[in-house]
């Protein structure tokens, strides 16, 4: 029997019989995986805490057949606390989905694992810009399944004079002004739109969530990431940050009212 202690995210966790649960984890050592935590609903059981949404913990696994099982775990880090944030857990889940969705089973890849984590945490932090962080998430996870768009030159001829650029999710980022005249599709981007897409490429995130980013530069952000997201990746579920807009349209309705 393979025993295998790792570190691991619960991506996902579904009630199986009365009182199991299956987990899908993101691991640092194994990458995706799905394991049975056997009687984890249970009030006193010791996977109990281990098993909820989000949770950062050290799992010990013992492969069984096609599914591992969680013998034991101890607990780094809850991040319980996003579940009480209506837009911390709109973001968490919708990073988790995209995780889960777009990686394979048993394929590691431990920058992803420890921008995830890093994510979590600064979505439990109040001083914390969580739509922000939540793009400069999805840039560096594009980054990190070798979909990284092209910001520094022209993605057509190479040219890095980029003084009136423009953005194309077809050609895999940046145009330079004479290369967009011959390209449908374009979006329009500020130089500095640019640069912050590089700034966020060449720093890791408890950086990057530090900076101060004018909200028409976020706007932009959000603009391209969305379209560049639909282009390239699969299986994109953003329901949560669905319901999350339509709640905070409800809301500013009901105080124009």
């Amino acid at each position: 029997m393979i025993v295998l202690n790792t570190q691991g995210i619960v991506l996902k966790a579904v009630r199986y019989e009365e009182n199991d649960v299956i987990l899908t984890l993101f691991t640092r050592k194994l990458g995706k995986v799905s394991a049975l935590a056997k009687g984890a609903k249970k009030n006193k059981s010791a996977l109990l805490s281990s098993s909820q949404l989000f949770a950062y913990c050290n799992y010990t696994l013992r492969k069984q057949g096609s599914m591992y099982r969680v013998s034991q775990s101890d607990i780094i880090k809850s991040f319980y606390d996003i579940s009480y944030d209506i837009d911390a857990f709109s973001y968490a889940t919708y990073i988790t989905k995209l995780v889960e969705n777009s990686t394979l089973e048993n394929q590691t890849n431990n920058r992803l694992f420890i921008l995830l984590a890093q994510t979590l945490y600064l979505y439990t932090q109040v001083d914390v810009d969580k739509k922000f962080v939540t793009h400069v998430f999805e840039l560096k996870f594009l980054d990190y399944i070798g979909l990284r768009p092209i910001i520094n030159r022209c993605s057509v001829c190479g040219t890095r004079d980029l003084k009136s650029p423009a953005f194309n999710v077809y050609e895999g980022g940046a145009l330079c002004s004479s290369c967009s005249e011959n390209v449908q599709d374009n979006i329009s981007i500020d130089v500095t739109t640019l640069k912050l897409m590089e700034y966020i490429l060449s720093n890791d995130i408890l950086r990057c969530s530090k900076a101060k980013v004018s909200k028409y530069i976020i706007y932009e952000l959000e603009k391209i990431l969305k379209q560049y997201l639909a282009v390239h990746v699969d299986n994109i579920n953003q329901k949560s940050l669905y319901m999350l807009r339509e709640m905070k349209k409800s809301s500013k309705e009901d105080l124009n009212e």
